[in-house]
C-alpha cells in the first residue's frame, strides 16, 4: 500500500478514535489522552518543512473543529511540528540520516524518547494556551503531567500493538 494512503488511513482512524472514543466530555473525565499527536510523529522525514507545518496546521484545525477549542490544538501542533526535526535528531542519533529513518525499524527506547519529547512540548503549549493565567500554575502543572503521561502510555501501547502496520 502506498505510504500516503497508509498515512491518510492512520489520520482517519486516529481522528475517529480521538473524537468518538477518547472525547473528554463523552467520558466525563478531566484528563484524556490526545493520541492524534501520533499523526505528527508518523509524517515522513523527507518531506519539506513547510509541508510538515501544513499537515500540523490541518491536523490541529481538524481537532479544534471537532472539539470547539478555538485554535489551541492548532497552535500546539504547529509548535510540535516546528520542533519535530530537533527531536528526531536528538532521539535517533544512531541513525545515519534522518531521511533514512523508518519509525517501525527503530528501537523502542529511541521511539519512546521521541514520543515523550513531542507529547511534552505539544501538551505544554496546548495547556498554556488554555490556561493563560499565572494564578492557575498548580492546575497547569498537574494537568500537563497527567495528560502527558496518559498520552505517552496510550501512544506507546498503540505503537506496540501496531508496529508492523506503521507507515
Amino acid at each position: 500500500m502506498n505510504k500516503s494512503v497508509r498515512l491518510l488511513l492512520w489520520f482517519i482512524v486516529l481522528m475517529f478514535i480521538q473524537t468518538f472514543v477518547l472525547d473528554p466530555l463523552l467520558l466525563g473525565i478531566a484528563f484524556t489522552p490526545f493520541i492524534y499527536v501520533l499523526i505528527l510523529m508518523l509524517l515522513p522525514n523527507n518531506w519539506a518543512s513547510w509541508i510538515v507545518l501544513l499537515m500540523g496546521f490541518f491536523t490541529g484545525i481538524c481537532v479544534d473543529f471537532l472539539f470547539f477549542s478555538g485554535g489551541v490544538h492548532t497552535a500546539a501542533c504547529l509548535i510540535a511540528c516546528f520542533t519535530r526535526n530537533l527531536f528526531i535528531r536528538f532521539s535517533f542519533r544512531d541513525t545515519l540520516s534522518p531521511d533514512e529513518l523508518k519509525i517501525k525499524h527503530e528501537s523502542f527506547g529511541q521511539l519512546m524518547r521521541y514520543v515523550t519529547l513531542m507529547v511534552l512540548v505539544h501538551h505544554f503549549f496546548m495547556l498554556a494556551f488554555i490556561v493563560a493565567n499565572s494564578n492557575k500554575i498548580e492546575w497547569f502543572l498537574y494537568a500537563w503531567a497527567t495528560n502527558s503521561l496518559i498520552t505517552i502510555l496510550f501512544i506507546g501501547a498503540t505503537l506496540i500493538l501496531t508496529r508492523k502496520v506503521l507507515p
